[in-house]
């Protein structure tokens, strides 16, 4: 009889499973050698080579994106007409309201304006922005790309989209680490703003391009100017020059002021002279005497920093110069929009709230109304006491003595930022099949990460203090990790208190009104901290990878980069050279 019973099953054995474990832990060490940012000595010579290859592949994805197969960008809602008019030209759009927001019509035609048509919100009062020098170019290149005359924001998109391309290539010139580590840190920027969330205003009359490119031009000038450790006057002029750029392209962009101002006073502490130097501590280990011993400290600092205080108070008076030229009408609807649209609506005693103010209790049936709905308070005959009693600062004085209404007003906030699609403009042209104010989603790197944001909002938060928390561990280990891995820290440290400033700045000015598009601009910087959070944690990893300092051979992996690398050397590599009997060298 033949024995049919089944045969036992082999079952891996400890060793074998530790063996698997063993190799995956070799593959995982071999691929994160691959894509480390490397030792602090490690950056490559080459790096404008690759910086120029980023920033073309960076022009090629967006122009891809945005003009194959078809044009894509940004539907105007009549807020288009108060930068464009100013050159001299109108919008084929339908002047129907619902229709001209179906679809994208890039075509601006050459028209004149008369009266008050021209100017914010058809009020006469001209409307300056930083867009304008993007808008400039795109006059020559409507005609030469056989567009008409006028202009053509398919143009504009181009220029900002060259101007992107600029801004990767020098992003990636300034990072720290080998190659392959920065090409992945522009990859991870170029799919963010690559996003239609943000790339769609390219081809638009808007100005959040400006507001886009200015932020960016700031994080790039931030890199360049704390490069070599203590920042150089010219890069403390650039960086000033990008601000005055950034903070003039919209009004909600002067709360971008206090993020310069840290910039240019303050300095990532060094560390104590010789400690979490390689050089110093390898010095120490064969006895060698301290060659800076007696040496009196270096004024180096005093300088910089009168130079930026002297930058700040230039910064602070251009915001205030932008301030007193715009239109008054923005003042009046900002101001009207945050009392009747974001606070009043929000208040548990909308009449007591008035009442603060000094304005009638009765007003609080225009709760929720803007200034063209029907029963808004600006119809009213005692209205003018409106403009007299409340001001922008008024509102924050009001918020201070009700903290309490903060938590929800941020609650709010956190909410809208999940939600950055403007899906009330179409994003494609009429003769292209697309169905009415239809979005464009194909690259949704910012529209996934925002969904799974959009579970708990206030992991935002909790993210922002990640991203600080690694950023200040990078400032202050300049010593330790380099000049670039520092700068790239300080720079994060920056991002955040922008972000900051101008969360709040977009809730206490306008708050509900148009908030998902008010706050593109701190989910752009939202999201370039996310972004900082891999690259922060893999450049403190590298030294954590590092040798200890009792082994010899770790000491001579850690000095002997050192010599060969000139930028990053510490200021007394003398130290290095052998000595001969007596010390003389």
């Amino acid at each position: 009889m033949v024995d049919t019973a089944p045969a036992p099953v082999a079952t891996p054995s400890a060793p074998a499973t530790r063996g698997s474990r063993r190799a995956a832990s070799a593959w995982l060490l071999l691929v994160w050698r691959w894509i480390a940012p490397g030792g602090p000595a490690e950056d490559p010579r080459g790096r404008w080579a690759t910086a120029v290859v980023a920033g073309c592949l960076a022009v090629a994805v967006l122009l891809l994106h945005l003009f194959v197969p078809t044009v894509v960008g940004m539907g105007d809602q009549g807020d288009g007409q108060r930068l464009m008019c100013a050159f001299g030209v109108a919008n084929t759009a339908p002047y129907d309201y619902a229709a001209s927001t179906q679809y994208v019509f890039t075509q601006w035609v050459p028209h004149r304006w008369a009266g008050e048509a021209c100017g914010a919100g058809g009020s006469g009062e001209p409307y300056v922005s930083s867009q304008m020098l993007l808008v400039w170019p795109a006059v020559v290149l409507t005609p030469l790309f056989g567009w008409g005359a006028g202009i053509d924001t398919r143009a504009v998109g181009i220029v900002c989209v060259l101007v992107f391309g600029v801004l990767v290539a020098l992003f990636v010139a300034f990072l720290p680490g080998r190659a392959l580590f920065r090409l992945i840190a522009a990859a991870l920027v170029v799919a963010v703003v690559g996003d239609g969330v943000f790339a769609r205003f390219f081809v638009s009359p808007y100005s959040e391009a400006a507001c886009f490119l200015g932020v960016l031009a700031m994080v790039v000038c931030l890199l360049a100017m704390w490069r070599r450790g203590d920042p150089t006057w010219l890069g403390m002029l650039l960086f000033s020059l990008a601000t005055v750029f950034t903070i003039t392209a919209k009004t909600q962009m002067v709360a971008l002021l206090p993020a310069a101002a840290l910039a240019l006073l303050w300095r990532p502490l060094p560390a104590r002279r010789g400690r979490g130097n390689p050089v110093a501590q390898a010095r120490r280990r064969r006895g060698d005497p301290d060659p800076r011993a007696g040496r009196p400290r270096p004024r180096g600092r005093v300088v910089p920093r009168l130079l930026g205080a002297s930058l700040v108070v230039a910064l602070a008076g251009v915001a205030v110069g932008y301030a007193a030229i715009q239109p008054r009408h923005f003042t009046l609807l900002n101001t009207y929009n945050a009392v009747f649209v974001e606070m009043l609506p929000h208040s548990p005693d909308p009449e007591g709230d008035l009442r603060w103010f000094g304005l009638p209790a009765d007003w609080a049936s225009s709760s929720g109304t803007t200034v063209a709905s029907e029963n808004a308070a600006v119809h009213r005959p005692d209205f003018p006491r409106f403009t007299e009693e409340v001001s922008q600062g008024r509102i924050a004085l009001f918020y201070v003595t009700h903290p309490a209404r903060l938590v929800g007003m941020a609650d709010r906030g956190l909410e809208a930022m999940t939600q950055p699609v403007l899906g009330y403009v179409g994003a494609y042209p009429p003769d292209v099949g697309a169905e009415p104010w239809q979005q464009e989603h194909r690259f949704p790197v910012v529209v996934v990460v925002s969904a799974l944001l959009g579970t708990v909002p206030s992991a935002i938060v909790l993210l922002q203090i990640v991203a600080l928390a690694l950023g200040l561990g990078l400032a202050f280990r300049r010593r330790q990790l380099g000049d670039r891995a520092a700068a790239f820290g300080a720079t994060v440290v920056v991002t955040a208190v922008a972000t900051w400033a101008q969360f709040w700045a977009v809730m206490l000015s306008e708050g509900a009104s148009e908030i998902y598009k008010h706050l593109l601009v701190t989910d752009l910087l939202n999201m370039l901290l996310l972004v900082s959070i891999p690259l922060s944690a893999a450049l403190l990893a590298r030294r954590i990878a590092t040798p200890r300092s009792g082994s010899a051979r770790g000491a001579r992996r850690r000095t002997g980069p050192v010599r060969r690398t000139t930028h990053q050397e510490p200021r007394h590599v003398s130290s290095l050279r052998p000595t001969g009997p007596g010390g003389h060298r």
